[in-house]
């Protein structure tokens, strides 16, 4: 089976003592739309299920998607983001080198907070892998940058978990056969950005 391992459309920044968990900004809309177009015309293949993360700028990127090609979607609170919970969303925005983002991501902090890199594979990786099945399916998975990350990083075997920066609504496919073989087939597709 294929997996696209797709990042949510670009949200708003926020900040909300009771855990910040913004909804997507206009041009996350368009990003959103400009992918469902592009899914149900077929750039990606025949695409028979959509699972997405319950937070809200996945959901609403899936939402659209699913629209398009008329599904309905399943959610899987394993594929919530690291920072679910966290007060602020756009912590990433306030570094002003890239190179020491990704070395206190990949050390499991950003900002003041701090998270458990190991747990965060773990659970990302049982809730991927839960939905494999040996067949020819093609499933959409809308989540997360540090989900695409978690899920990668354990395919290609790291012994740590580590972070890139998948582009908004990015696409990377994944052939998931049976016997436990995984194949990474391409990361970050923004072509229907274009």
């Amino acid at each position: 089976m294929e997996l696209l391992l797709i990042r949510h459309a670009k949200p708003f920044r926020l900040s909300d003592p009771a855990g910040a968990d913004p909804d997507l900004m206009p041009e996350g809309e368009d990003q959103a739309k400009l992918l469902a177009k592009a899914m149900a015309a077929g750039r990606y293949g025949a695409v028979d299920a959509v699972v997405s993360s319950p937070m809200r700028r996945a959901a609403q990127t899936a939402s659209v998607t699913a629209a398009a090609l008329s599904h309905e979607i399943s959610f899987d609170d394993r594929l919530v983001e690291l920072d679910h919970g966290w007060t602020t969303y756009g912590v990433v925005h306030t570094y002003t080198d890239r190179a020491t983002l990704l070395a206190d991501m990949n050390a499991g902090r950003l900002g003041d907070n701090s998270f458990d890199l190991d747990e965060f594979r773990s659970r990302v990786v049982d809730g991927i892998e839960s939905l494999i099945v040996d067949d020819e399916r093609t499933v959409a998975v809308v989540c997360h940058g540090g989900v695409i990350n978690a899920y990668l990083s354990h395919i290609i075997g790291a012994e740590q978990m580590f972070f890139t920066e998948p582009f908004y609504t990015s696409v990377s496919r994944v052939i998931a056969l049976p016997g436990g073989y995984r194949q990474v087939m391409s990361l970050n597709e923004t072509d229907h950005l274009r």
